[in-house]
């Protein structure tokens, strides 16, 4: 096992992925006026839920893979996060926007469309903090160490 693109273990990136971005978004609403109708509680372990198997199906699977190409480090999982999260929460944004017992279909098909492309911000934000939790709980370098030995080798 080649570790010399990360300091820590990966299961530690892993588990500062789940926990990061819903203890932040449960922190945000101790402070928001939302806090009467929704319990912080509620969100923690609703972020839990989300997180947990898009970080064990999407990002670990997205880590292992740039680590057996020699590519894995901070700056490419974090851009990776922001891509997948702005994708994966626009989708489902779309999906879960469209009414197809809709009379004018023209109207749900640009109603769950605007949806999708308002989600994409929040979700490249979710997805880069998680990445960034990820790299800083495994300990990832900013540029890999293969990425810098080619570089001095083609100089």
């Amino acid at each position: 096992m080649d570790r010399s693109q990360h300091t820590r273990p990966l299961w530690m990136g892993l588990i500062a992925s789940i926990v990061f971005v819903p203890a932040l978004m449960a922190l945000l609403m101790v402070f928001s006026s939302q806090r009467v109708m929704v319990p912080t509680l509620l969100v923690l372990l609703m972020g839990l839920l989300i997180s947990s198997p898009v970080a064990v199906l999407i990002e670990l699977p997205l880590a292992l893979w740039l680590r057996s190409r020699g590519r894995l480090n901070a700056i490419n999982l974090c851009l990776s996060g922001a891509l997948v999260g702005a994708v994966v929460l626009g989708l489902y944004s779309l999906y879960s926007n469209y009414w197809p017992q809709m009379n004018d279909q023209a109207l749900a098909r640009w109603i769950a469309q605007q949806a999708a492309l308002k989600a994409l911000l929040p979700g490249g934000i979710y997805g880069l903090l998680s990445a960034a939790a990820f790299s800083a709980g495994a300990g990832l370098t900013i540029r890999s160490s293969r990425c810098r030995s080619f570089r001095a080798r083609s100089a």
